[in-house]
């Protein structure tokens, strides 16, 4: 018993077949294309971290269990290695920052750049001791001299630190407290963090790794 199949030649299944993979071939394209995109909105284009939008995705996941830590850190004489040696300098420079961030954070430490020389790094579920032991590792890697280009250069950072339980974590008001902290550091002398915690700021710690004074040099 003949059927409909049978009068169709070989070269049309041949075709069809070609058909069937291109259009596979092109719908992996397409999604993987949008899958790039959508990691690309999330990503700061220079050092690689999350951005602002990555950021933003955050708060909206966050599910409120456990203790929230928001650090501030801003790099410190960051405008005069901009002035002195061009923004193409200075991109390697944050590049080079953003890497070290990396190394010194988990999966439950997560690094965001949200402005030129301005970071933000969230924890989950540590406690003040963990968080302080971290503000002083990534405030002893930054202050250590970054090669780029054939030349040392010398920069320290700023760190103010926000700590509410998750019920009580909100994304303005940490941030904002962060920020206050972290500028507080800065009048203080800068290469040290500060610590905003039940509406007043705890001075902490100064690394002495290398001194301001040197390091200011060495930008200039």
């Amino acid at each position: 018993m003949s059927t409909l199949f049978d009068n169709i030649p070989d070269w049309a299944y041949v075709t069809i077949a070609i058909v069937l993979v291109l259009i596979s071939i092109g719908l992996h394209a397409t999604f993987s294309e949008r899958s790039r995109l959508k990691r690309l909105a999330y990503r700061d284009t220079v050092t690689g971290l999350y951005n602002r939008n990555g950021l933003d995705r955050f708060w909206k996941k966050y599910n409120g269990k456990g203790n929230l830590v928001v650090m501030s850190l801003d790099l410190d004489y960051f405008k005069e290695v901009n002035d002195t040696y061009g923004h193409h300098t200075g991109d390697m420079l944050l590049r080079a920052v953003g890497k070290d961030l990396r190394r010194v954070t988990n999966k439950h430490q997560q690094a965001y750049r949200v402005g030129g020389d301005e970071f933000l790094i969230i924890l989950k579920n540590c406690d003040q001791d963990t968080v302080e032991i971290l503000a002083g590792l990534i405030l002893g890697k930054i202050c250590r001299p970054y090669y780029i280009e054939g030349r040392d250069i010398a920069i320290t950072g700023s760190i103010g630190i926000s700590m509410a339980d998750g019920q009580h974590a909100e994304q303005r008001r940490m941030q904002e407290e962060a920020d206050i902290a972290m500028y507080r550091a800065k009048r203080m002398g800068k290469n040290r963090y500060t610590v905003y915690k039940s509406g007043k700021i705890r001075e902490v710690s100064k690394v002495e790794t290398i001194r301001l004074s040197k390091k200011k040099s060495s930008a200039n």
